[in-house]
C-alpha cells in the first residue's frame, strides 16, 4: 500500500511540474507573438536610403496635410511602383487614416468596386493591409499598407503578377516589416 501511495504522490508531482512547464511555455509564446506585433516606425532617413540605396528609387518629399509631419514618396524610373511614407503628429491620426483606408476597401468590395483578396493583420499600434485584384475599372492592383504607431507606409504596383507583387513584398521586408 505504501509504495502505490509513493507511486501516486511521484507521478501528481511530475504531472503539476508539466503543468507549470506547459504553463510557462505557452506564456513565453505569447510575449513573442505580442512583441512581434509591436514593431517600431522606421525612421524617415532609413526610408530615404533604403529606396534609393536598395531599390534605385527616387524619393520626394511632399506637402505635408495636416495631422502629419513628413510625408515622402519613392517612385521607380519606370513608374511601376510607388512608396509613400508618412510620419503623423501622433498615433490617433495614423490609426484613424488606416481605419479609414479599411473602411474605403470594404466599401469598396462590398460595392462591387474591387474585385479580389482583401486581408487585414496585426492588433494595437501594428496593423497591416493587402489587396490584391481588379478595380471598377479593370485595372491590376496590388498594394501593401503598413502602420506602426504614428507611421504608415504604402507600397503599391498596377499589377498582379507574380514579379511585380514579389517586389513590392521584398521592399516592405527590405523596410522591415
Amino acid at each position: 500500500m505504501l509504495v502505490t501511495e509513493k507511486y501516486k504522490e511521484k507521478g501528481c508531482c511530475e504531472l503539476k511540474k508539466t503543468k507549470k512547464i506547459i504553463v510557462l511555455v505557452l506564456a513565453f509564446a505569447m510575449i513573442l507573438s505580442l512583441a512581434a506585433c509591436s514593431k517600431k516606425p522606421i525612421d524617415y532617413k532609413d526610408f530615404k536610403d533604403i529606396m534609393e540605396d536598395e531599390f534605385d528609387f527616387e524619393v520626394t518629399k511632399m506637402s505635408a496635410d495636416k495631422g502629419v509631419d513628413k510625408s515622402y514618396y519613392a517612385m521607380d524610373e519606370d513608374y511601376e511602383y510607388t512608396v509613400t511614407y508618412t510620419l503623423f503628429d501622433d498615433e490617433e491620426d495614423a490609426e484613424e487614416q488606416i481605419e479609414d483606408m479599411i473602411d474605403e476597401i470594404e466599401k469598396d468590395i462590398k460595392k462591387d468596386r474591387f474585385d479580389g483578396d482583401f486581408k487585414k493583420s496585426g492588433s494595437g499600434s501594428y496593423k497591416k493591409l493587402v489587396a490584391n485584384g481588379e478595380d471598377e475599372d479593370g485595372n491590376d492592383i496590388y498594394i501593401v499598407v503598413i502602420r506602426s504607431k504614428d507611421m504608415i507606409i504604402t507600397a503599391m504596383t498596377d499589377s498582379t503578377k507574380k514579379s511585380d507583387i514579389k517586389q513590392i513584398d521584398d521592399i516592405i521586408k527590405k523596410l522591415g516589416y
